[in-house]
């Protein structure tokens, strides 16, 4: 028997807060790792790095993705692929949605 994960519109799973970030796990197997992150306009994430490679996707808004200390003016639709240990860090400009997905390898 196979099993899937659906949802309609992925966006709608988080709500952006009138101040702060906010997440939401969407998904989770041992090979992968997905969170959905909502951030008040403003919000900052500040630099950190992941101990395994990550994929990170503008759902909705506007935001400087900083990665290794090179800005990117990122927004709805823009896709950053990361190494593990990649210093990295996020400013929403506006409201801001954000998928994370963080890439395991197999056990």
């Amino acid at each position: 028997m196979f099993e899937y994960t659906y949802y309609e519109d992925l966006a709608e799973t988080v709500d952006i807060p009138k101040a702060g970030i906010t997440s939401r796990p969407v998904y989770k197997s041992d090979r992968l790792r997905a969170v959905i992150f909502g951030f008040a306009e403003g919000e900052e994430m500040s630099e950190h790095t992941a101990s395994v490679p990550a994929i990170a996707q503008i759902v909705e808004g506007e935001c400087i993705f900083t990665l290794d200390n090179e800005e990117k003016e990122m927004k709805a639709g823009g896709w950053v692929h990361m190494d593990a240990h990649l210093p990295h860090s996020i400013i929403a400009k506006t409201p801001l949605k954000l998928m994370l997905y963080l890439l395991r390898e197999p056990k």
